[in-house]
């Protein structure tokens, strides 16, 4: 019964979503009520999406009427892949399962990151032990077997705590590595602490960077700079002139 409800359910979706998009139609034709026809059109093409790609969406942060599909939707997909009779160690089944288990790992230190955000007033204490954790993201990043669209995504899709994560694996290992992310962290960041982790991994992703990304940095760089906030805090003003000395002397 539940396996039957589970394989109509993207149907009853897309059927009310239908109905939706059309009432956000008649709305739009036959009133002047345009702020509740475009609430039900956007309605009705969510609860359509979710229909067509509900089992494929898979990045934290996604919303979708107000509620995000966390992490750990995804590690249930992956045990449940890796324990399926498909998912076989003898016929490629152990890939997805130690996906599943760094996952896993992941999901502890996104909900560290935010129980240590939330409790702890800013400062050396906060900042010592958010540290502590990206040194274990780190080290879990090294063992993760992820398609590098996932880690990315995961960044410019994703919630503080999954930016952070993203950044720190994106350290870790080479192939998740995306210069935008970098671009992202120093002009934009949603942190102060998750900027920082950006300049580590420019200055980590640095020696291949081309000209015209040596320029962009740079320039990224002193906009950052002249922003009272990032000149109030030592270690970004020390990391930021290091990677200014050292794109100049490649220039």
């Amino acid at each position: 019964m539940r396996h039957r409800l589970q394989r109509r359910l993207p149907w009853i979706v897309g059927t009310i979503g239908a109905a939706v998009f059309a009432a956000g139609v008649a709305v739009l034709f036959t009133t002047d009520q345009s702020a509740r026809s475009a609430f039900l059109l956007t309605l009705g093409v969510a609860l359509g999406l979710a229909a067509l790609f509900g089992g494929r969406i898979q990045l934290e942060g996604f919303e979708m009427l107000g509620a995000k599909i966390r992490v750990r939707e995804v590690v249930k997909s992956r045990l449940e892949l890796a324990e399926s009779p498909g998912g076989d160690p003898a016929v490629g089944g152990a890939a997805p399962h130690r996906q599943a288990v760094v996952l896993q790992k992941l999901v502890g230190f996104y909900g560290l990151y935010e129980h240590i955000r939330r409790t702890e007033p800013p400062g050396r204490r906060r900042t010592a032990e958010l540290d502590e954790l990206t040194i274990a993201m780190r080290a879990v990043g090294r063992d993760a077997e992820f398609d590098p669209a996932e880690v990315i995504g995961w960044f410019h899709e994703g919630t503080d705590a999954l930016r952070v994560i993203a950044l720190n694996l994106m350290l870790a290992n080479k192939d998740y590595r995306d210069f935008l992310a970098v671009l992202e962290t120093v002009d934009a960041p949603h942190s102060l602490f998750e900027q920082f982790y950006g300049l580590l991994l420019a200055e980590t992703m640095l020696p291949d960077l081309d000209p015209l990304q040596g320029r962009l940095l740079g320039a990224a760089l002193e906009r950052a700079r002249k922003k009272p906030r990032f000149r109030r805090d030592g270690p970004l003003m020390d990391r930021s002139q290091t990677l200014l000395d050292q794109l100049r002397e490649r220039a």
